[in-house]
């Protein structure tokens, strides 16, 4: 048996109702046990893409009197998607292209079963960080239950939390106000600052700075790079074409750098804190308030926490979730000029996750301009990852054609955007750290 291939467990991964009900009654001190209309729906679609995530509805029978017990609750399996055209990395792979064109191969997603284990153990890790801070400007999901992978359990790693019942959803293509991003900001800043007064061992788990090496070199090989910029030139083949091919070559100039981000710190002189490492809006749920504001309800996937510079976490979260201020005739793909949240909020962003990082940490572990420069350092690596791809998301989201039209229109503007902010920040670090560049 391995983790890429279906099980007769719940969602077919190879956790059973039997693991979880004892699990429960273990953790929540009952003899209660699932009845017979118990329920899993898979909830995972568009979003963990390392795990299958079932929605749990356990139907409990004899519960003890004047016992409250979870009616629902989330139960996230980590087997990164390594069953044939069933989970959601082998989904991921299809839908992206990866390898052949059609996922990976059976011995790529052997390969893949090491990270998966190491990402889910991770996690798991930072809940208990997670759970002994207890600050409330870190919002998680209550848990119930997490199990690692080990040596005598290579196959039932799972995490079961609290399930959140009023999420507004956010898709990739849509864009997230500045105001609305402040408590994620504050939260992954609170986050970084508590964890450097924790002793290193608690915090040995967290990848370093060569992950972004490794991440390519799982993920984007030379053939999938070489669809990503593909995509860039398709979608832009009538409008905005020069723009394009700059960031194509953009993009391909930091690729080549990738093993200079592994060595950032020593190069650059760079200060290192704990990251988030995956701060996009599939990563964080969120409700909406009756005067349509968007509340932050919980950080969540945690698996590829990190050790690297502190503009990382905030290169993807502004480049890819921060809001654009367009007119109606860009999105009819016309020439105008952009006016967006980014690039009048930027700063103020960044100053704010720097203010309230030296608040929390109680004094200054890096200035407001390093934070900046890795701020810009990083984010054109972070667009490489996510801009040629967000057509893609669109097109295979479970919604209407009308809501994809719409959806294609909002994600045309964010590229545009994002395209233009890349070429002014890759000129900024050509003058000022040229000795990045230099071979």
């Amino acid at each position: 048996m391995s983790l890429y291939k279906a099980a007769n467990g719940i969602l077919e991964t190879h956790v059973t109702w039997e693991d979880v009900e004892a699990d429960l009654q273990e953790k929540l001190c009952t003899k209660a046990t699932f009845g017979d209309n118990k329920k899993a729906v898979n909830i995972s679609e568009m979003k963990g893409f390392m795990s299958k995530i079932a929605l749990i509805e356990p139907d409990w029978q004899g519960v003890e009197k004047g016992r409250d017990l979870p009616p629902k609750f989330a139960l996230k399996k980590f087997i990164f998607s390594q069953i044939p055209s069933q989970l959601a990395m082998i989904e991921l792979t299809k839908m992206m292209h990866f390898g052949d064109g059609n996922g990976y191969e059976e011995e790529k997603l052997k390969n893949f079963s090491v990270s998966t284990r190491q990402c889910h153990n991770t996690e798991i890790d930072v809940y208990n960080i997670l759970i002994k801070l207890n600050h409330p400007d870190i919002p998680f999901t209550k848990v119930y239950s997490m199990k690692s992978f080990d040596d005598m359990n290579q196959l039932k790693g799972y995490l079961i939390t609290e399930f959140v019942s009023n999420i507004h959803s956010v898709q990739m293509c849509d864009s997230i106000p500045a105001d609305d991003l402040i408590p994620v900001i504050r939260g992954v800043a609170t986050f970084s600052a508590l964890c450097e007064s924790l002793p290193a061992e608690e915090t040995k788990f967290a990848m370093r700075e060569e992950c972004f090496e490794l991440l390519f070199r799982e993920f984007f090989d030379e053939n999938v790079l070489a669809k990503k910029y593909a995509n860039i030139r398709t979608i832009f083949s009538e409008n905005h074409k020069e723009t394009a091919e700059k960031v194509v070559n953009v993009f391909q100039l930091y690729e080549g750098l990738l093993p200079k981000y592994t060595r950032i710190s020593e190069i650059l002189d760079l200060k290192m804190v704990l990251n988030h490492g995956d701060l996009w809006q599939s990563n964080m749920i969120f409700s909406k308030t009756e005067n349509g504001k968007l509340k932050l309800e919980a950080l969540i996937d945690w698996q590829t926490v990190s050790r690297v510079s502190p503009g990382m976490d905030l290169s993807m979260l502004l480049l890819v979730c921060l809001s654009e201020k367009v007119s109606q005739k860009l999105l009819n793909l016309r020439n105008v000029s952009i006016i967006q949240d980014r690039r009048g909020r930027e700063q103020e962003m960044l100053k704010y996750y720097y203010n309230t990082f030296t608040n929390v940490y109680g004094t200054e572990l890096f200035s407001f301009n390093e934070l900046l420069n890795s701020y810009y350092l990083y984010s054109p690596v972070m667009a490489l990852m996510f801009v040629p791809d967000i057509f893609t998301f669109i097109d295979n989201a479970k919604i209407s054609e009308e809501e994809k039209v719409e959806a294609r229109k909002k994600g045309m503007a964010k590229i545009i955007a994002i395209m233009e902010d890349i070429l002014d920040i890759h000129e900024y670090n050509l003058k000022h750290f040229p000795d990045f560049f230099n071979a």
